[in-house]
């Protein structure tokens, strides 16, 4: 496309103005056609057609102007000096260049006279990209629901966003019924309304994983790390003197992450240990005995014995582990319930009645050794510590034993099936003096007890040496200890017990040890006062979640949830963090109608599990029955359940003669189902308004505009049908989305047609749409659709205002993605890789994501940091995550190891943008936190787009190089010059290096040495291969695959050499800048238009072209020019007719 220089633009103007003879005549007769006689047609003709061209359909001006691109392309060859061929008469200088100036004259005053026309915009169907980003943006959920949609054919300037390409097919029209139906199985309804998951939400399974997943997040969020916490303390404790007046409240919000609630509870209760006695005593000690810290990292062994310290109290002094979740059909629902609230109670309380006089120490499992070099005898060994009692401690190891599981052994039979061996018979063989040591059967107050057994005197260290005979005969065998406090000698006692390997441990307490003290004793109900205030500040568990159940209440087969996290709640949340858990379980609670389903699974359990209800009382009683949930049958239920299980009632009241703990677990439970079902409606009717408000704002995002009256009069309608039908709430409510995503006003963008047959203003709702889906492929946000619908866009400056606005918004990255692209032809390099991934090992699929997304993420950095649009070719720097860095290697991989900086995460802000309030989500698949900038790309052979791997790869030929398409696509496609198709018949190149008998670059100077290939070859080829130090995978080398050394020196179009890929772009830069801006511009503007570039579009090219020139070529000037434009902002009316 020819640049027309103002002067001759106004000089032309005056002409067609002024002389209507001159414009009357009709050039293309006197001063084309005699040249393309002489000259053209021979070879151009309607039955010999050489590069598909016929010569003899033209035959006026018109002619020429209806088909501008083609003489555009003409007369490039002829400028150029292509045409005619060498063998083919020639025509003078002269002549050549007078033909070429009445073509430019013809074109010249065709764009002159039709400036400014906003041209043909057809409506069209959103293409599959924007319509997965408009549902992206409207349920804030990446869902991609055209996955399986065919690919979208291009149109206009070779993109898929124009009318004159996307058709729609009654095929189509039942994948977007599909497509409507999918987004809407994503849609749940929760107590605030309309809400949407990342996966369908249709089965009990898939609603419960959504909301147990959020509140299990929640509290892996809210994780109390203990340790971290008494760190904060000790450093608090020994803070600077300009530090002093900081509460220990402001000190945990330092940065830290701690809560400031618990921060100050855990403060409090270690400073306050010392003056406490016993355990807490000790804990206070300790935690005096830690020194002041001497820089920010290190911690001395001092604070790490307090640590450890805490943590074996919070192990053994608090309600001890028990097993929540329970199987087996004999496990009563009502009990388990019960259970699991005491269980949850206690979770900061010391328990008198849970400690324990007796524990079984697995010291070891024994191996044998395997290799000579390994054999050695080692020792194990049990450390028995006095704990809070004074006086002597006696501890009995009852019966010893080696055996092949890690359980006591019940009988006979097991013990001979587990081949178990007494300690005292193993050593009595292998070390009898060990055996006479320990005492086996002696009472140290001269009695006997049983043989196999032996007693100590805390403080004392037993070992046991393994010797390697021992260890070959005990292999597999676990040595279990059973030790217990002397019920008579040590009643009053309390000792903590421990086991090691190799080495015995060095301290009393640790991570493994236990404690012993009868929780009746005199002893436990001393300490209990002081080791009830430690337990209250360190908690067994702040929450608690089953690793395989998650939230599960735990009993057999029927479903259920138990909110266990009291100390988190009390201890460490604020009110705000409190808030949000409670919302939570409600959501949990509405969206799987727990207590109903607790409720139908119960009736269903005790009748089919426990057989409680085979009863002809309970005939009347089904699961699935849907008045289960009613009050008076609910009632009745509850009076002959309570009469099966034994419970005498008053009359015919509910109430119990005798009041025992089975009548009181019945009530509780019954009366919480019903508590539960009065939520659940209530709760149904809040969620039910709220989701028709939801739905209308829903409406407009997707409309684009406010919704009209009877619009929204027919969803209502539909509505209250569907409702009529038996549908739910939710049901229904999805029922009117998919409605909302079928109709024309989401699916298809059509501008809103004036009367008449001029050039009018495109409505504001139509700028707001036209230039959403220009920047974003997708909806406008809410302040583009408040700025609309305020009428304030036809302002060209408020119009500018806000696509710098939306420029700055990381959504900009489907512009990066869509139109570079599409335009480059890379988009589809995933779909469509030409590599043979077998013959290159490493070329994953992790490595193929990332060589797609990298000129993604260039592009985005080079325009939301406004960057010359020529950097795109010239850039020193790209991003790399780990799988590209390690692909490219060298210098890239090492800049990248070195960089510290992470790019900001192209993850948008925000976690829902249903309403439009804020950005979206993110669409990059890949993980952000990965990618880093990395510069020296010139340093390393590379820069801008022609360095990038998905450029070579998607150039390359299955398991080589292609300098030809490398070439062509340097050229074609980002210089914009065109050239024939090649012939049918051209041989194909080798398709490996390997069978290959010599360089590519020598096979292809043969393949093109006749002078017809030359004729296109010597444009491009050279650029190709200046790109041969890389091979297929765009991976850099030396060598080709066989070898061969590589040459990147290559001759250029303009007779000048250049050294790989830097010399290729300083070529471009310096010799071909305006081929690669005139093609941007053409390109840039035939995508935001959505319309194929016409002949009254070159004076807008024309003006984008000498704005970036005029101001260093920054994006934010090509996007400014477009949208001032009559042709963004104006269109044609009804009956506009082009005038000639």
């Amino acid at each position: 496309m020819f640049n027309f220089p103002p002067f001759l633009l106004l000089t032309v103007t005056i002409v067609i103005s002024c002389s209507a003879s001159i414009a009357a005549a009709d050039d293309y007769v006197d001063g084309i056609l005699p040249y393309v006689k002489t000259f053209c047609v021979e070879c151009h003709n309607s039955k010999v057609h050489k590069g598909e061209l016929d010569l003899t359909r033209y035959a006026s001006d018109a002619d020429v102007a209806a088909h501008f691109r083609r003489w555009n392309n003409i007369t490039e060859f002829i400028h150029n000096g292509e045409m005619p061929p060498e063998d083919a008469k020639q025509p003078s200088l002269d002549e050549s260049n007078a033909v070429v100036a009445v073509v430019e004259k013809i074109l010249l005053a065709e764009a002159v006279k039709h400036a400014g026309d906003p041209g043909v915009v057809l409506p069209r169907r959103l293409s599959n990209t924007e319509y997965d980003t408009a549902i992206r943006d409207l349920t804030g959920e990446n869902i991609r629901p055209t996955r399986d949609f065919p690919a979208d054919p291009a149109g206009g300037e070779g993109f898929d966003n124009t009318g004159e390409a996307l058709g729609t097919s009654p095929n189509l029209v039942k994948k977007y019924l599909a497509a409507a139906q999918l987004v809407a199985d994503h849609l749940v309804l929760k107590p605030s309304g309309i809400s949407f998951a990342p996966f369908p939400v249709t089965s009990y399974n898939e609603r419960k994983k959504l909301t147990e997943l959020a509140i299990i997040d929640f509290y892996e969020s809210q994780d109390v790390d203990t340790a971290k916490y008494l760190e904060a303390a000790w450093r608090y404790r020994y803070r600077a003197d300009d530090e002093r007046r900081l509460t220990i409240e402001v000190w945990a919000q330092r940065g830290t992450g701690l809560s400031g609630k618990y921060l100050s509870l855990v403060w409090q209760t270690v400073s306050e240990a010392s003056s406490g006695s016993g355990f807490r005593k000790q804990l206070g000690d300790m935690w005096d005995a830690v020194p002041a810290p001497t820089d920010g990292k290190n911690r001395p062994a001092e604070f790490r014995e307090v640590v450890d310290f805490v943590a074996t109290g919070q192990r053994v002094l608090g309600a001890p582990a028990q097993q929540l979740i329970k199987a087996g059909a004999g496990n009563w629902p009502v009990s388990h319930l019960d259970f699991r609230a005491k269980a949850a109670a206690g979770r900061d309380q010391f328990d008198l009645g849970s400690q324990k006089s007796e524990t079984i120490l697995n010291v070891i499992k024994v191996v044998a050794p395997k290799e000579e070099a390994s054999v050695e005898s080692f020792s194990v060994f049990v450390r028995i510590d006095p704990a809070f009692a004074e006086g002597d401690n006696y501890v009995i190891v009852k019966q010893a034993l080696f055996s092949l599981v890690d359980r006591l052994s019940n009988n006979d039979k097991e013990r001979e099936q587990h081949k178990v061996q007494t300690l005292r018979s193993v050593l009595e063989r292998a070390n009898p003096d060990l055996m006479e040591q320990l005492g086996f059967g002696k009472h140290p107050q001269d009695g006997n007890i049983d043989p196999d057994s032996f007693m100590v005197k805390a403080p004392t260290v037993i070992e046991i040496p393994l010797t390697v005979e021992m260890q070959r005969e005990l292999d597999g065998k676990h040595l279990l200890m059973p030790c217990q406090l002397d019920p008579e000698l040590s009643r009053e006692g309390s000792v903590f017990v421990q086991h090691s390997v190799r080495e015995v441990a060095k301290a009393a307490l640790n991570r493994t040890t236990q404690h012993l003290m009868y929780g009746g004793s005199e002893t436990a109900k001393t300490v209990a006062t002081d080791l009830a205030k430690f337990c209250n500040a360190f908690p067994n568990r702040f929450f608690y979640v089953d690793s395989v159940r998650g939230l599960a209440a735990g009993f057999h087969l029927v479903e259920g949830f138990f909110r266990d996290d009291l100390p988190l709640v009390q201890k460490v949340l604020n009110d705000d963090q409190n808030a949000e858990l409670n919302r939570l379980w409600q959501e949990l609670d509405f969206v799987t109608q727990s207590t109903e389903t607790l409720l139908r699974g119960f009736v269903w359990f005790e009748r089919s599990e426990r057989e409680v209800l085979h009863d002809k009382r309970f005939d009347f009683l089904r699961a699935e029955d849907p008045d289960l949930v009613k009050d008076s049958l609910l009632t009745k239920f509850e009076k002959l359940y309570l009469d099966k299980m034994g419970v005498k009632r008053i009359g015919d009241t509910l109430e119990a003669e005798t009041e025992n703990d089975k009548y009181r677990m019945i009530r509780s439970f019954f009366t919480d189902v019903r508590a539960g079902l009065i939520r659940q409606q209530e709760s149904l009717v809040l969620a039910e308004q709220a989701a028709l408000k939801d739905l209308d704002a829903f409406a407009r995002r997707a409309f684009r505009r406010p919704v009209r009256a009877g619009e929204r009069e027919s969803l209502s309608v539909l509505y209250g049908k569907l409702r009529d039908d038996s549908q739910s709430v939710e049901e229904s409510i999805r029922g009117v989305l998919i409605a909302v995503l079928m109709s024309p006003d989401f699916c298809y963008h059509r501008m809103s047609r004036a009367q008449g047959s001029g050039i009018h203003a495109v409505s504001d709702h139509d700028l707001a749409s036209r230039l959403s889906f220009f920047l974003w492929s997708s909806l406008p946000d809410e302040k583009l659709l408040a700025a609309a619908e305020a009428g304030e866009l036809q302002n060209e400056d408020t119009l500018v205002s806000h696509a710098q606005r939306m420029l700055e918004d990381d959504r900009v990255e489907a512009f990066a993605r869509e139109f570079f692209g599409q335009w480059l032809r890379y988009r589809d390099y995933m779909a469509k890789d030409p590599i043979n991934a077998e013959a290159f090992p490493g070329y994953t699929d992790e490595v193929r994501e990332a060589i797609s997304e990298e000129p993604v993420r260039l592009a985005t950095h080079l325009i939301q940091t406004d960057r010359p649009v020529t950097d795109l070719l010239t850039s020193d720097m790209t991003f790399v995550n780990e799988a590209l860095a390690k692909h490219y290697g060298g210098a890239i991989e090492e800049a990248f190891r070195r960089s510290s900086v992470r790019r900001p995460s192209k993850a948008v802000a925000g976690t829902d943008n249903r309403n439009g309030g804020g950005p979206g989500k993110p669409s990059y698949e890949g993980g952000d936190r990965d990618w880093r900038p990395v510069s020296g790309l010139h340093d390393a052979g590379r820069g801008g787009l022609f360095g990038m791997a998905v450029v070579l790869t998607k150039n390359s030929a299955g398991e080589r190089t292609s300098p030809v398409k490398r070439g062509f696509w340097s050229v074609h496609h980002l210089l914009g010059q065109h050239f024939p198709p090649p012939p049918a018949d051209v041989p194909e190149l080798p398709s490996s290096e390997k069978t290959a008998t010599a360089t590519i670059r020598e096979l292809l100077k043969a393949h093109v040495a006749d002078a017809q290939c030359a004729m296109c070859h010597s444009h491009f080829d050279g650029l190709g291969l200046a790109m041969e130090g890389f091979d297929a995978i765009g991976r850099s080398r030396t060598k080709d695959s066989a070898g061969r050394k590589i040459d990147s020196v290559v001759e250029l179009p303009n007779g000048k050499t250049a050294a790989g890929i830097p010399g290729l772009i300083e070529y471009i830069d310096q010799h071909r800048r305006q081929d690669f801006v005139k093609t941007l511009c053409r390109k840039f503007l035939g995508y935001a238009l959505g319309r194929s570039v016409i002949l009254s579009d070159q004076p807008l090219l024309t003006e984008m072209e000498q704005a970036l020139q005029k101001n260093e070529y920054k994006f934010s000037t090509l996007f400014e020019t477009v949208l001032r434009s009559p042709q963004f902002r104006k269109q044609r009316g009804q009956e506009f007719v082009t005038g000639r």
